[in-house]
């Protein structure tokens, strides 16, 4: 990249009009919008705010805070660190990650863009996003193959051709993320997701399973974790008491939180901030790819804070 305001992604070329700097954030979000459409985002902007798409509402959100906080002379950059921001900027990482994969990105944009599918699409972009950086290829299963339930896709380790089966499962709550129907959200609400792990482990294949499961909860308390972390203990030891883990179904559940479209105000503690937590199989019975928990946790944690820089997968 010789030139500083040019970022080639795919076939196309973004850049920035206004003299500066134009780094891989700016190239990202760029992106984002080529990827939804300016179709869309038109016929976005001509709702009232509470009726948009739930991802548009983060982008306008973010940006009338970014253009506000340009136009104060005392701005520092953590002034610019916006909840609902941070929201837009990840779900634009994630368009970025899996588009050399077309078909993935066919699928997951037309979902992302249905407000009633947009929750699980965002999900799985999340979890399509992981296994890329992770060093995986996504392909689908047949779905017209109506024998058996199938899991959210498969991903293949490109360095073994090793085949490892993915489930992704996400918690509604009543007015997140464009959800209006269930029972009204509570902020100490209970993170509630046996049922969602139970239906992940009829996925199971003749190849290792891993689960990914966001439980969609605002910031807290350190506290108020720490007691839905005792939950998630108790629910898989729970689970595993019952017979579901002889053997276990799953290699790996994973479950994850990401806070920030609950945020309409600087993220400022570390309350604010994504949380995963994962509980792995001691005795898995299917071969599996060299390290995949490991590099899994890796890619989770570079991809909470986009790089300025072009990464390097």
């Amino acid at each position: 990249m010789g030139d500083s305001n040019i970022v080639a992604i795919g076939n196309q070329i973004f850049r920035q009009a206004n003299p500066g700097p134009y780094n891989f954030i700016n190239a990202i979000v760029d992106y984002a919008l080529h990827v939804f459409g300016n179709a869309f985002l038109e016929a976005e902007e001509n709702k009232p705010f509470e009726n948009r798409h739930p991802a548009i509402q983060w982008l306008h959100a973010s940006g009338d805070h970014h253009n506000a906080t340009l136009a104060r002379k005392d701005a520092k950059t953590e002034d610019f660190q916006f909840g609902i921001g941070a929201a837009w900027i990840r779900l634009a990482y994630d368009l970025y990650i899996i588009h050399d994969n077309a078909e993935l990105q066919e699928v997951m944009i037309k979902r992302l863009k249905d407000v009633d599918t947009f929750q699980a699409a965002r999900h799985e972009l999340w979890v399509a996003a992981l296994f890329v950086a992770a060093g995986f290829e996504i392909n689908f299963e047949d779905e017209s193959d109506n024998s058996k339930r199938h899991p959210e896709f498969i991903a293949v380790e490109k360095e073994t051709g090793m085949k490892v089966a993915v489930e992704a499962k996400s918690r509604r709550r009543q007015g997140v993320k464009g959800f209006t129907g269930g029972h009204p959200f509570a902020k100490a609400d209970k993170v509630g997701a046996r049922g969602l792990v139970v239906d992940a482990y009829k996925k199971a294949e003749d190849i290792p399973l891993y689960v990914f499961v966001d439980v969609n909860l605002p910031p807290a308390t350190v506290e108020q974790q720490q007691v839905w972390f005792q939950e998630l203990d108790d629910m898989m030891n729970d689970l595993a008491l019952e017979g579901y883990c002889d053997p276990c179904p799953a290699h790996a559940v994973f479950f994850y939180n990401d806070p920030s479209h609950f945020v309409d105000r600087l993220i400022s503690n570390d309350t604010d901030h994504l949380w995963i937590k994962y509980y792995a199989d001691k005795k898995p019975d299917k071969p599996y790819p060299k390290n995949i928990i490991e590099r899994i946790m890796t890619a989770h944690h570079q991809r909470a804070n986009p790089p300025e820089d072009i990464p390097d997968f």
